[in-house]
């Protein structure tokens, strides 16, 4: 039997407590080897309370409902697997909103009441008039495409979407669940509908101004149940209202539209922030922290200190209009008395035209307010490879590439938007393992959407192309893409036809960046500005998604306590659910070691298992190192492994064993330390 066949596959496993040796003593020690054993289920009962303080940071704009419902639905079993398999868990959870403007990471405890015309339900579909969507929909259904030149986007996101005009409740449970999947409520049957994002969704007919024209069908938030108002964070006894912090009033604004996770979650956690009474009674001191986005979005946390809260006026350069020596920004005036340029200046606000696109703007680079962040190419380069992602250097100056975004703010206009306008994303890792004075209790995950690499000729590929256009496999910039067109050349035929499957692990992940490339480039096309809004990396079940890049790019910066999990897929949210709760589960438990290494001595691990037969079977571990994953890891000391004295004070940290996968809760491991006899002694 080999090792993985001994792991759950898909299944949840509480693992081994954290374990505590008083002293070496407590291990049995041999000639030239020291052994202990460790049995899941024994030690599983034994280990002490695990306190995770969660906060939740979930986009709250309009297209989000269908996310938040799923997640509001799901969560319970979230929930009971990790009681599960952690037994002497102790839960806090906190919500807040990707919006940072207004909402400032506060924690959100009022549930929704409905949902704007925004969340009407749509089929992402290309039409050029309704009759396409009554021949692909039936009666009823009107084609709305965006107002672009061409049906498709750069990387083959389709530019329209099919809408159904109804009359009734009931029009919309007969379109979306059919017949007798319908409930007499008007939902769909949970055990019978064959959409299954929809079962068990009642909808809603909504006309906005009267009649059909602008009627649609939308799933209302289910909070009929929910209290007005909410704990300000949820405890064990109150978990079940998740339910309804999850589902959040949808906000239409622009600064709800400016979408700023990153900045969001350390808003709210930040002790020296704008919420230093929130932060002080929900952080426990010895609890791991779990920060998860949510969004369908990219992070556009904007760094203020581009903005100038002392700016004042030079009248030929600096803000025409106004008087020289004018000050224009005001700190106890509000965003609706200011003008829209004293905003920009100001607050750091963007441009609204660059919304949805505002994820291509570069890191912050100065202090200063009048720098080359506002000049196009103020970094020196002499390669390609000294510019960021979608840049490349011409000149000794990098620029971006010729699909990247246009220069849209110069000396010349200094309201418009700077080019390197986002707080670096290594700021909030920064940040956020700040929080603990054991940083390996800070883990991270991310619920985003991104590509998904289809085989070529399959059913899934032939209904949702993978996102990659031939413009964008003939352009010689995006490297990404070169450098999959040349593995695709040499990979297995039966890797083409399914890039998931054994063996194909480079051509996937090659793809999946090319996939990732050619949407950053769609997203960037100067011919066509609308393309920014309308191009999307994979459709959800609840609608299109963005590649969330930065959200993606901080998460693998906690490398093995990061995760990040695609919304995208035909099981939606649940296996992103599903996928944070093994890395909680994998990552919170571990064995510390009791002992160091000496020179000579090398760790053997093995795990074993009784068979039904009353057989027993032991499999040898592999340890992994930086290149290889392995079936387990040996990490470095960390406060969560403390050796302590007679009074339980720390008087050092030890060395631990984490395990690659979820392993099977009838096995036991073994752990020696064996030394090679041929050593000095």
């Amino acid at each position: 039997m080999s090792f993985r066949s001994l792991f759950r596959s898909g299944g949840w496993l509480a693992l081994v407590a954290v374990i505590g040796f008083q002293s070496c003593e407590d291990i049995p020690v041999y000639d030239v080897a020291s052994t202990f054993k460790i049995e899941v289920s024994q030690i599983t009962e034994k280990q002490g309370k695990i306190e995770l303080d969660f906060l939740w940071v979930i986009d709250n704009s309009a297209s989000m409902s269908g996310e938040q419902s799923a997640l509001s639905k799901s969560f319970g079993e979230f929930v009971e697997k990790l009681q599960k398999y952690l037994a002497n868990i102790d839960i806090r959870l906190a919500v807040t909103t990707t919006d940072a403007i207004t909402n400032a990471g506060k924690f959100m405890n009022s549930p929704a009441k409905d949902y704007p015309p925004a969340a009407f339900e749509t089929m992402k579909y290309a039409c050029l008039g309704n009759e396409d969507c009554v021949k692909k929909y039936g009666k009823g259904w009107e084609c709305k495409a965006y107002e672009a030149k061409q049906m498709y986007n750069l990387n083959r996101s389709i530019n329209s979407f099919c809408i159904f005009r109804c009359a009734a409740d009931s029009d919309c449970c007969g379109e979306f669940c059919f017949n007798e999947e319908c409930g007499a409520d008007q939902s769909c049957l949970k055990d019978k509908c064959s959409d299954a994002p929809n079962a068990g969704c009642p909808f809603d007919c909504k006309q906005p101004g009267g009649g059909l024209s602008n009627s649609g069908c939308l799933r209302p938030p289910d909070t009929k149940d929910c209290p007005s108002s909410l704990p300000k964070f949820l405890t064990m006894n109150t978990l079940d209202r998740f339910k309804c912090n999850a589902l959040l009033e949808p906000q239409q604004s622009y600064q709800a539209n400016i979408e700023q996770g990153l900045k969001a979650s350390w808003l709210a956690l930040d002790p020296a922030g704008p919420n230093p009474d929130q932060v002080k009674s929900f952080l426990r001191k010895d609890a791991y922290l779990v920060v998860v986005f949510v969004t369908d979005e990219d992070d556009c946390s904007i760094d203020t200190r581009f903005a100038s809260p002392n700016f004042t006026c030079n009248e030929n350069k600096d803000c025409p209009g106004y008087e020289s020596g004018q000050a224009v920004c005001k700190t106890d005036m509000h965003f609706s008395q200011m003008s829209g340029k004293q905003i920009k200046l100001c607050h750091g606000i963007i441009k609204k035209d660059y919304y949805n696109s505002c994820s291509l703007l570069g890191d912050f680079q100065s202090l200063e307010h009048h720098n080359c962040s506002y000049d196009l190419g103020c970094k020196d380069c002499s390669a390609d490879e000294d510019c960021g992602y979608g840049w490349y250097c011409k000149s000794g100056k990098c620029r971006p590439y010729i699909y990247g975004l246009p220069n849209i703010a110069t000396f010349q206009n200094p309201p418009g938007t700077p080019i390197h306008a986002l707080t670096p994303v290594a700021e909030y890792y920064s940040r956020l393992r700040s929080l603990k004075s054991d940083p390996a209790k800070v883990l991270v995950a991310t619920i985003i959407g991104d590509g998904i690499p289809k085989g070529e000729g399959s059913k899934k590929d032939k209904e949702e192309p993978s996102l990659i256009s031939n413009k964008c496999l003939e352009d010689a910039k995006l490297k990404k893409c070169q450098e999959f067109k040349k593995v695709k050349e040499g990979a297995p035929a039966a890797c083409i036809k399914d890039p998931e499957g054994e063996g194909c692990e480079d051509l996937f992940e090659v793809k999946l960046e090319c996939i990732r490339e050619c949407y950053i480039a769609s997203k960037g096309d100067p011919q066509s500005p609308t393309m920014a809004k309308n191009t999307y990396v994979c459709l959800s079940p609840y609608g299109q998604a963005d590649f969330g890049s930065r959200y993606v790019q901080l998460a693998e910066m906690f490398g093995p306590n990061g995760r990040v999990a695609n919304l995208c897929g035909e099981a939606g949210i649940v296996p992103a659910l599903e996928t944070i709760a093994e890395l909680i589960i994998r990552r919170v438990t571990k064995i510390c070691l009791p002992m160091e290494l000496k020179k000579g001595e090398e760790l053997v691990v093995t795990m074993s298992k009784v068979n039904k037969d009353g057989s027993v079977e032991t499999t040898p571990l592999v340890q992994g190192d930086a290149e290889e994953a392995g079936d387990y890891k040996v990490e470095s000391p960390t406060q969560s492994c403390c050796f302590p004295d007679d009074k339980g004070n720390c008087t050092g940290t030890l060395e631990a064993i984490t395990f690659t996968n979820v392993l099977d809760p009838e096995a036991t491991i073994e752990v020696r330390y064996e030394a090679d006899t041929g050593a000095a002694l």
